[in-house]
Formats: structure tokens, C-alpha cells, sequence
């Protein structure tokens, strides 16, 4: 900004023949940004009026290859914009040898990569960008959002906390908050939030994260007030809707059902529309009203079926054809680290988040939010991977587990309390057991079931924020968990020592004696907060986050069984 200021006052003073005060700051410019060929060509015609002919002439060259250079930027951003990735990252390459750790060059290339679906080679170009340039605000700020991308929320936050003399962007802000709440700390992320509403920016959705924080932390009254605070700044921002209705507690009065009945017939985006109509299904549930809950479900999973198309994985197929004793007996094996890693696993909605936080209650367990770095580090190795075999187990080396344990370690430091037990709960880890078991062969694993019906109606008449694609029809919904339970019950076959099932129905009609077995499998003394799980005050960042502050109830058991003449086509799938 200040650099296009100080051209449009050498223009005027060129223009007013003023070319010997125009000098200075054309000179200035082309010091502080030299990749601005026209500032070098105006330069180079000042020189040419008052008759300095040898600066004339290297201004005038200085143009010649930049505007060059600048013209090849162009075309590599062209390859990139039509996704040829080769030519793009030749072109820069070309460039970079004529200009060793060129900022511009270093960005577009850390594009390519993150469009390509290659996220190490995105996070390293743009590690090296920011160590080569770290007075660009530009590089700084890609920096940043490459950290974000790639999961690297501490890292994020601490090179914000050294910056000098550089005030963060409002997104870069909301970024930094976001860190905060993946780190769990919620009081900072709130603040945050909180002075990007005052100032204006985005405020309706800062509303929402501000909710959703209160929520996390158990105060739904607050959550309530801060939800209705963004709707009323922006009642378009519908994914407000859905939250309210996904606090459980929540019930839309008539004439909120009215307002959204409306906006389900308005010309909002049809993205936006899925929302509401969740939510409609969510209200008119809580009246019994299933024929007309249904109908909405059914119009907002339609919606998000269309707009994000689910792409069947051969994955679970992979593993169960290729990992078998006989590999698992032959991969190296490392230490483990000196505290009890417990993963819980299994299809969403099917109680995970209860068991977490039965055993989260316990004094000797740590436990954070979903985790998604064993995911990241699979999609890794599947990128490397030129075997049929997931992860490339067949020829991984020592070293290579070595790497991956620590880079998982060093994930969950900054989540630990030192406690003995550290509990990572992702459902979508059960594709990973193989991989996790690798790492980290004392491991244990918590594999929670619950009626298939159950699982999928709940699924059905939910929406997320990412993933779950599978989730927006009967088709896809039935094929992902029927090849669930088959890959389970594979790595069951494998890891039966290490695999401990635990099913929802159980837990729900004989409580004390299955956190008794939880507790057995984990080598722990059962201790009393565990069965007041629902006193816990520790944050919970998922959509049960409710139901897991109540006692245990059996009113959902058989939810699904009021919706039973509209599934039968999705129960006729289920294995």
C-alpha cells in the first residue's frame, strides 16, 4: 500500500517534469519491492531526461528481465489456474534457479502443492519461504495459513507470539483463535472472537464460534444467547439454526418454526438450505411430528448428497485383502512411549463420546478433542506408498515408524497433563488400527458399537461441518457401515488382545459392570467419578457434548424405531 502510494506521487511529479524529485521515490520502491517492473521503467525514462545515461541503461535492463520474469509468473499461474501442476512447478523451478528463494515464485509453487493434495511438500515450501523471507507480511500470513491447513495449531501459535511489529489480519486473527480452541484454550479463543465481533468483522459467524465455545465448555444457557445474538445480526448465516437445534435441549417456538419454514422456500444458497432443513427435521421431532421431521431431513440430506459427492474408498478393502499375521509379525518393532496410549474408535454416533468421558473422569486419564493426526500421518504414507499394501507396511523401515511415532507424540504434548493414560478418540480411526498398532504396538483399542438401525438413523438426521459424505443417503450410509463392521472385525481377528468392543446398548442397560470392564482393559482401578462421568467439567467438542453432561438414559435407545416406516429401504441394506 505504501509502495503504490509513493508511484502515484512519482507519476504526478513525472508528469508535472519534476523527474529529479520523482528519483528518490521510484528508487525507494525498487529497493523495498523490486519485482515492480514499471516502477524500473519509469525510473529508467527519469534517467533518460535528465540525461544520466548509464543509470538509464541499468534501470532500463533491471526492467527488461523483470517484466520477463513477471511475464513467466503470469503464465505459471495460468498452468496452475487450468491444474497442470507440471508445467506450473517447471516453469517456477526455471525461475528460481535465475532467482534462488524468490517470495512469489516460493508461494505459488507451496499453491500448487496444496492443490495437488501434496501437504508436505505445501508445509515445507512454505516453511523455507518464511525462513528465507521473513520480513514479507505476505509470506508470513501464507505461512500462517499453511500451518492452519496442515494441523499445526502450536507451531501457529507461537510464531504469532514472536512476531515483531507485525498486527495480525482479521482472518489471520480468526485463524489464531481457531488455534486456540484445537489447543483448548478456550477463555483466549473466546476473547479473540470477541474483539473480531467488536470490530466488525464477520461478526454473525463470531457469534457462532463464540457459541460454540460456550457449548464446548458446558454452558448451553450462554450458547442459547450467543446463537440467537448471530441470528439476529444475520438470520442467512443458517448453520446458527442447525446449532441451536443441535444443542438437544433446545426447542424452536412456533414462530421460530415459522421463520424457518420460510427461509426453506427463500432463495438462499442451497447449502445454506440444508441447514435449515435439519433443523426444521430436529423441531418437528421434538413434536412428534415424524412424517414432516422426516420430509426435512430427507430435502437437507438430498441437498448435501448433491453438492458434496461421496466417493466410495477401496481403502478397508486394501487392508483387509493385503495386512494379515503374517506382515504384522514382520514389521520392525519400536518402543513405546512410557504412558498408555487408548484409542476409541468406531462409526460416529455410536457412543464413543460417552466412553471417552466415563473414562476422562477417571484421575489418572487424560483426554483432549477429536484428533485427527493419525489420519494425517496415513495419508502421508498412503501418498509415498507404491505398494497394494495400506501405508506401504510391507517395506516400511524401523526408522520410518520411529519418525511417525515421535511426530505423533509431539502432537499430543502440548494436550497431555503427564497422566498415565492419554486417550485419543476418532471414530474413523478403526480404518487405522494396523497403523496405529505400528506405532505404537502397547496401544489399546476401544471399539464402540451400537445398533446398526441406530447408528445410521442418527447419522441420517445429522449434518457436519467436513467429512461424513457417506452420511446423505441410504445407499452410501449402508455400504460405509457394513464395510466397517467387516474391516472390525478383521482387525479384531489380528489385534485380539489389544481390542476390547464395547456396545452402547450394554453400557446403557448394565452401567456398572461395563465401565468395570473398561476399566480392567485399561489396567486401571475404577474410581467413583467414573460413574459420575456427567459431573466433569472438562470441555467436550462434540456434537454429544450434552448428553454426556446428564446421567445415563435409555430414551434414545430406541429413537429410530418412530422413523421405522421411512427406513426401510436403508434397513434393508444393513447387514
Amino acid at each position: 500500500m505504501i509502495n503504490e502510494q509513493l508511484l502515484k506521487e512519482a507519476l504526478n511529479l513525472i508528469e508535472k517534469k519534476l523527474y529529479v524529485e520523482a528519483i528518490p521515490l521510484l528508487t525507494t520502491i525498487t529497493n523495498s519491492q523490486p519485482e515492480l517492473d514499471q516502477a524500473w521503467l519509469h525510473l529508467s525514462k527519469c534517467y533518460e531526461e535528465i540525461e544520466e545515461l548509464s543509470n538509464q541503461r541499468e534501470a532500463y535492463k533491471q526492467y527488461e528481465m523483470i517484466s520477463w520474469f513477471n511475464q513467466q509468473l503470469s503464465k505459471a499461474k495460468e498452468e496452475l489456474r487450468k491444474s497442470d501442476f507440471k508445467n506450473t512447478q517447471k516453469i517456477i523451478q526455471d525461475l528460481l534457479k535465475l532467482v534462488p528463494n524468490e517470495k512469489r515464485c516460493l508461494l505459488l509453487l507451496s499453491e500448487a502443492a496444496f492443490k495437488a493434495g501434496d501437504l508436505q511438500t505445501y508445509f515445507k515450501v512454505s516453511q523455507y519461504n518464511f525462513n528465507c523471507n521473513p520480513t514479507s507480511i505476505t509470506v508470513t500470513f501464507n505461512y500462517l495459513e499453511t500451518l492452519f491447513n496442515t494441523k499445526h495449531f502450536s507451531e501457529f501459535i507461537q510464531v504469532t507470539s514472536e512476531l515483531d511489529n507485525v498486527d495480525l489480519s482479521p482472518r489471520m486473527t480468526s485463524l489464531l483463535a481457531a488455534c486456540h480452541v484445537k489447543q483448548m484454550n478456550f477463555e483466549l479463543a473466546f476473547e479473540l472472537f470477541s474483539v473480531l465481533e467488536e470490530q466488525n468483522f464477520h461478526p454473525s459467524i463470531c457469534l457462532l464460534r463464540m457459541g460454540n465455545i460456550k457449548k464446548i465448555i458446558g454452558d448451553s444457557a450462554q450458547a442459547i444467547d450467543l446463537y440467537k445474538a448471530a441470528l439476529k445480526k444475520d438470520n442467512t448465516n443458517t448453520e446458527t439454526y442447525w446449532n441451536l437445534a443441535n444443542l438437544k435441549t433446545y426447542k424452536f417456538t412456533d414462530n421460530e418454526i415459522k421463520d424457518l419454514e420460510a427461509l426453506s422456500t427463500s432463495l438462499l444458497q442451497p447449502t445454506k438450505k440444508a441447514f435449515i432443513h435439519f433443523a426444521l427435521g430436529k423441531a418437528y421431532e421434538q413434536k412428534n411430528d415424524c412424517k414432516t421431521a422426516f420430509n426435512h431431513y430427507k430435502a437437507g440430506n438430498l441437498i448435501k448428497n448433491k453438492h458434496i459427492k461421496y466417493r466410495e474408498s477401496k481403502f478397508d478393502t486394501r487392508c483387509v485383502k493385503s495386512i494379515n499375521k503374517d506382515l504384522i509379525t514382520k514389521l520392525p518393532t519400536i518402543p513405546s512411549p512410557p504412558f498408555q496410549l487408548v484409542f476409541i474408535v468406531g462409526m460416529p454416533r455410536s457412543g464413543s463420546t460417552l466412553i471417552e468421558q466415563i473414562l476422562a473422569s477417571h484421575s489418572k486419564v487424560d483426554a483432549s478433542y477429536e484428533l485427527t493426526e493419525i489420519i494425517s500421518i496415513a495419508k502421508l504414507l498412503e501418498q509415498k506408498n507404491t505398494s497394494t499394501t495400506p501405508y506401504g507396511l510391507d517395506n516400511i523401515t524401523e526408522q520410518a515408524l520411529i519418525d511417525l511415532s515421535k511426530r505423533y507424540l509431539k502432537f499430543i504434548e502440548p494436550l497431555r497433563n503427564k497422566k498415565p493414560i492419554f486417550i485419543d478418540k476418532l471414530p474413523a480411526n478403526y480404518q487405522h488400527i494396523a497403523l496405529i498398532k505400528s506405532l505404537f504396538p502397547n496401544a489399546k483399542i476401544i471399539d464402540v458399537r451400537r445398533d446398526n438401525k441406530a447408528t445410521a438413523w442418527s447419522l441420517y438426521k445429522h449434518t457436519f461441518s467436513e467429512g461424513h459424505t457417506y452420511s446423505y443417503s441410504f445407499e452410501n450410509l449402508a455400504q460405509y457401515i457394513n464395510k466397517h463392521c467387516e474391516l472390525m472385525e478383521h482387525w479384531k481377528a489380528l489385534y485380539s488382545d489389544d481390542i476390547l468392543s464395547v456396545q452402547y446398548e450394554h453400557i446403557i442397560k448394565n452401567f456398572d459392570s461395563t465401565v468395570k470392564e473398561i476399566m480392567s482393559f485399561c489396567s486401571i482401578e475404577i474410581e467413583e467419578s467414573c460413574y459420575s462421568f456427567y459431573n466433569s467439567k472438562r470441555p467436550v467438542l462434540t456434537p454429544s457434548s450434552e448428553q454426556v453432561r446428564q446421567p445415563i438414559y435409555k430414551d434414545a435407545l430406541n429413537d429410530w424405531k418412530k422413523f421405522k416406516p421411512y427406513l426401510e429401504p436403508l434397513i434393508k441394506l444393513l447387514n
